[in-house]
């Protein structure tokens, strides 16, 4: 799909199924969103470049995702995507800035973006040229991300207080539904591992843009505008570290009390074993077939033997409880 937009009172104005008619020729953003061949290259005929494929953009290598080519800078970025439908993935994102014009190449909707065009539509929004409109989708992504961490922190903190917490109604560790807070941690860990993915090739992509803008001498506004978007990035990702180091200690903590718990019923196992022991010793003895025992043919050899038994049991229980055992 492909949408275009152009610059009008500081803002911008969509074009409605831009191939059924002519081209407006001020336009200056060209969205492709799961480009057909034929989208590809009417925005390559109108830019002068070239749009790369999806096999392209996925390239890790930094030279393969920050250049300049044909007088065109090629910028990639990995995002968030489908946070909110409970299963979080990356998607690529290039943005294309071609002297007065810029396009943006993705497979996957994002939120970011449609935020940033709503927010654009509007007069005054002070979205006026290429330039404007780039800035203006990284600070719409970065505080997605932004967003999205602070939905994790309070994720986090919750899981924090399952763990460490009893809860209402809760009469022992053994209530506690330890796998289920294993798989909250993980899917947090997950999310922020995919946040400072994204957040490093966000940074990368600032840099390299605060380079050209620099060396072709770029506005002073938009020169402060980039170091913002690099301070907030850099921001965001000691905080993902934060979380992720605390993710880690709960995941640790939690394995431990798993741990515990296991220990706890070992315990309890051998202790048993323990306690039961002397009676079976005793129900050994006179379980042998010997002749010479008195004690079998004495009326009184049944009390006396589940006595020492019930004896036995008695002084195994107070020694563990006099060594603080139990």
């Amino acid at each position: 799909m492909l949408t275009v937009y152009s610059c009008r009172g500081a803002g911008l104005v969509r074009h409605a199924d831009p191939q059924s008619g002519e081209m407006p020729d001020d336009a200056v953003w060209f969205d492709l969103v799961e480009p057909t061949v034929e989208e590809d290259r009417l925005v390559e005929r109108i830019m002068g470049v070239a749009i790369p494929t999806r096999e392209d953009m996925r390239e890790i290598e930094a030279s393969s995702r920050l250049y300049q080519e044909d007088g065109a800078c090629y910028m990639t970025a990995t995002i968030l995507c489908q946070v909110d439908s409970g299963q979080p993935r990356t998607t690529e994102v290039t943005f294309i800035l071609a002297g007065s014009r810029i396009a943006t190449v993705r497979y996957e909707e994002s939120r970011p973006f449609s935020q940033f065009q709503v927010r654009a539509g509007k007069p005054g929004a002070g979205v006026d040229d290429a330039h404007s409109i780039l800035l203006g989708l990284l600070d719409a992504i970065i505080d997605r991300i932004a967003d999205v961490l602070e939905r994790v922190g309070a994720e986090v903190e919750q899981i924090s207080g399952q763990v460490f917490t009893a809860e209402i109604g809760q009469k022992s560790e053994r209530d506690k539904d330890y796998g289920r807070v294993i798989r909250s941690i993980g899917q947090q860990g997950n999310l922020i591992a995919k946040i400072q993915e994204s957040l490093v090739s966000l940074s990368r992509l600032a840099g390299f843009f605060a380079e050209e803008a620099g060396r072709n001498g770029g506005k002073k506004d938009e020169k402060a505008h980039t170091k913002t978007i690099a301070q907030d990035i850099r921001s965001l990702s000691e905080h993902a570290v934060a979380l992720d180091n605390k993710v880690t200690f709960l995941l640790d903590a939690t394995l431990g009390l798993v741990s515990l718990q296991q220990n706890t019923i070992v315990k309890i196992f051998s202790i048993l074993a323990v306690v039961f022991m002397p009676p079976t010793l005793i129900a050994s003895i006179y379980g042998m077939n010997f002749h010479a025992m008195p004690e079998l043919d004495q009326p009184w050899g049944y009390p006396m033997a589940l006595g020492l038994m019930l004896a036995s049991v008695a002084v195994t229980y107070a020694v563990f409880k006099w060594r603080s055992w139990l």
